[in-house]
C-alpha cells in the first residue's frame, strides 16, 4: 500500500479516480477507511485522496503532542509528494475539519474549497470534557471500552437501539485496532488545543459547514461559530442527527457534498 515520507513520518494514502483533487481528512478515532462510503460516489468525478493522519491507521506515530497545524503541514507535504499542485477540495470530518481550517488559513493557494463536517473552530466546554474523558478511557481501559462509550455519546438513543448491527460494526471498527495508544492521545491533544476562531476571517475559499442538530461533541454552537467567521460560508444542520450524521443521513449529506463540490 502506498506511503510517502513527509518530514519525520510516513503518511499512508490511497488514490481513486481522475479529475480535480479531493483530499479527505478523517476524525480522531478513525482512519481513511471511514470515508469509503463517500469515496464510492466521489471517485466517479474526482481524483479522491484519503489519507491516514500521523498517529492513525498505517501512518507513522511518533510519540510527542500533535497539533492541527502539524497535521495540515503533513497533508500539504503529502500533496507535494504525490504531485497535487493545483488547489484541491478539502473535506474534513470532526478533527479533520479542524485540520482543513489550518490548511485554508495557512495554505490558501492550495485549497480550492473547504467542506467541514461535524467539526469545530474551538471545542466548547462540553465537547472538551467528552474528548478528555474518552482519552482517559483509552489510556486506562483500552480502545474497545472507549468505542462503546463513543457509540453512546455520538448516536441518539433511538438510533442506537434500532441499528444494533451498525452499532456493533462501529464499535469493532473503532475498538479493534493495533494503533498505539500514544497515537490517539497525541491526536486528542491536537483537538483539545485547536482554536482557529480568531483566524477564520482569513479563509477566502468557498466553505460549507455541515453538522448534526443533536451532535454532543461538535454541537451546533461551534458550527455556527465557524459559519459566522468565514465570509460567505454556508451552514446546514441535519435536525435530529448526531456526530455521525453522514451515516444517519447518508443520501442527503452525500447529495449536499456533491452539489457543493460540483459548483466550485
Amino acid at each position: 500500500m502506498p506511503k510517502k515520507q513527509v518530514g519525520d513520518v510516513e503518511i499512508y494514502y490511497e488514490e481513486y479516480g481522475d479529475g480535480v483533487p479531493v483530499v479527505l481528512l478523517h476524525g480522531l478515532a478513525g482512519d481513511c477507511s471511514a470515508w469509503n462510503p463517500q469515496i464510492n460516489v466521489l471517485k466517479e468525478d474526482y481524483k479522491v485522496v484519503p489519507l491516514d493522519n500521523r498517529g492513525a491507521g498505517r501512518s507513522s506515530a511518533p510519540d510527542y503532542p500533535y497539533t492541527t497545524r502539524l497535521f495540515a503541514d503533513d497533508t500539504i507535504g503529502l500533496m507535494d509528494a504525490i504531485g497535487i499542485t493545483e488547489p484541491a477540495h478539502i473535506i474534513g470530518r470532526s478533527m479533520g475539519g479542524a485540520i482543513a481550517q489550518e490548511m485554508a488559513i495557512n495554505y490558501p493557494d492550495r485549497v480550492r474549497s473547504m467542506l467541514i463536517t461535524a467539526s469545530f473552530g474551538k471545542l466548547d466546554r462540553y465537547g472538551h470534557r467528552i474528548l478528555h474523558n474518552i482519552n482517559e478511557v483509552v489510556k486506562t481501559q483500552g480502545y474497545m471500552a472507549a468505542a462503546q462509550w463513543q457509540a453512546l455519546f455520538f448516536f441518539p438513543p433511538l438510533y442506537f437501539n434500532e441499528h444494533q448491527e451498525q452499532m456493533d460494526s462501529f464499535e469493532k471498527g473503532v475498538g479493534i485496532t493495533d494503533r498505539p495508544v500514544h497515537g490517539y492521545t497525541n491526536s486528542t491533544h491536537a483537538c483539545l488545543m485547536h482554536d482557529s476562531l480568531d483566524r477564520l476571517h482569513q479563509v477566502k475559499c468557498p466553505t460549507l459547514v455541515l453538522t448534526g442538530g443533536e451532535d454532543v461533541l461538535c454541537a451546533v454552537g461551534p458550527a455556527k461559530q465557524i459559519a459566522e467567521r468565514v465570509s460567505g460560508c454556508e451552514l446546514k444542520i441535519y435536525e435530529g442527527a448526531s456526530h455521525f450524521f453522514m451515516t444517519q443521513c447518508y443520501d442527503e449529506s452525500m447529495a449536499d457534498i456533491k452539489k457543493f463540490l460540483d459548483s466550485h
